[in-house]
């Protein structure tokens, strides 16, 4: 997609600054390593899970019940349908238990009458192979069970661990630094005065990097001061794998994350035709002496809480995806009817949270939520979806057909 005046869509924006960290030496190959299986839940397989052996490992009663040759049932009539087995032509198994030499057939403890003498009156035919596993019936040995790049749900561990595995390859959870900056910013919990801030962006971000299979990492607040922030950011680079700088992105007096990136390693796109997050750069940064070595993607992300969520999904969530050896965010475009007039900016791509009302039997009805710009952290709160309305397309009633897309911040 192209972008409004010089600055590149999010699609194009996004594939120049992979192209640019690529070119300085950034490697997006994930690291594999193993994992108990207790511990695999949501991470992203780093090979393919293949049987060591066949489920059942040969074949294997169904059912409580005995084990018989069916050739068996068809002689030994004793009336009112049902069928005398001696002894000797039966043995009583329960579920799971391999099947004795010579039997075939496991028939129901329901349906027998144990004799005097051992034997049994069995009620009723039962065919060949009834209440019987097949050895191999599950999977066979060497058969794909979980996929690479696979997310690991509950099934996939219980699956894994039918095939012979207590631990499993995984791609490494990448790490994201976060590093809050500005000389009005104040932690989380602390009482801002006059002029200044709650860092609530990055309480925000690290939810969003962890959700994404992320490890989260937040620096202290950095003053504005640009040698001490590119020493901060050049820190943070050594042991992450993607580098977050928030704030000071655009191109006011005290925003020197440009300055900051360009000096600590380079910029490769600044300003995206996208709203809000508009005055995002996209770069990478050459990380400090104890990694001398290659180059680790870096972020300038907008101030204002909704540019900077935007930006996360844009940019970070499929990067992160990237890095984890998955296909990108599992989450697909969901069909919705607007529930009021809306009009959008032409030459950018609008990013519009919104509510979701059910409407049983109709697509859900999709409300922009209420709140005043980019600023407003409440409009994320009230908000169930994005609905991302193409650059070009800014005039819409309600009741018109949108497609919006599920949050990042909405639990998987």
């Amino acid at each position: 997609m192209t972008g409004s005046g010089s600055h590149p869509g999010p699609r194009a924006a996004y594939a120049q600054w992979v192209a640019a960290c690529a070119a300085a030496g950034w490697h997006a190959e994930p690291v594999a390593e193993q994992v108990p299986l207790h511990a695999g839940l949501g991470r992203v397989t780093a090979a393919a899970v293949r049987a060591r052996w066949p489920s059942p490992l040969a074949a294997c009663a169904a059912m409580d019940g005995i084990a018989v040759a069916s050739a068996s049932l068809g002689a030994g009539q004793a009336g009112g349908g049902r069928v005398r087995l001696p002894a000797a032509a039966l043995s009583w198994v329960d579920t799971g238990d391999p099947l004795p030499a010579g039997t075939d057939t496991v028939v129901e403890r329901e349906r027998v009458e144990l004799r005097p003498d051992g034997g049994a009156l069995v009620a009723g035919p039962a065919a060949r192979g009834r209440n019987v596993r097949a050895a191999g019936e599950d999977f066979q040995a060497g058969q794909v069970l979980v996929a690479r790049g696979r997310r690991l749900r509950a099934a996939d561990l219980g699956a894994a661990a039918a095939a012979g595995y207590a631990a499993i390859a995984v791609a490494r959870r990448p790490v994201v630094a976060i590093i809050p900056t500005g000389d009005e910013i104040r932690p989380a919990g602390s009482v801002p005065g006059p002029g200044e801030f709650t860092d609530s962006n990055s309480v925000m971000l690290a939810a969003l990097a962890a959700q994404a299979g992320a490890v989260p990492e937040v620096t202290g607040v950095q003053p504005d001061d640009p040698d001490v922030l590119a020493a901060a950011v050049r820190e943070a680079a050594s042991a992450a794998g993607l580098v977050l700088v928030l704030a000071g992105s655009s191109r006011g007096r005290g925003d020197y994350a440009a300055t900051v990136l360009a000096q600590a390693g380079g910029v490769a796109v600044h300003g995206v035709a996208v709203r809000p997050g508009h005055p995002a750069l996209l770069g990478h940064v050459k990380p400090g002496q104890s990694r001398s070595a290659g180059t680790v993607p870096a972020i300038g992300v907008p101030g204002y809480p909704l540019a900077a969520a935007v930006i996360f999904e844009l940019f970070a969530a499929p990067l992160l995806a990237r890095l984890a050896g998955s296909g990108g965010p599992d989450r697909a475009p969901l069909a919705a009817r607007l529930g009021c007039d809306w009009s959008s900016p032409p030459g950018v791509e609008d990013w519009v949270p919104v509510s979701l009302r059910a409407a049983p039997g109709r697509a859900p009805v999709a409300v922009p939520a209420e709140g005043h710009g980019a600023g407003s952290v409440s409009r994320l709160a009230r908000a169930d979806a994005w609905w991302p309305v193409p650059a070009g397309q800014g005039q819409f009633a309600a009741g018109d057909r949108i497609e919006v897309m599920t949050a990042a911040w909405e639990p998987r």
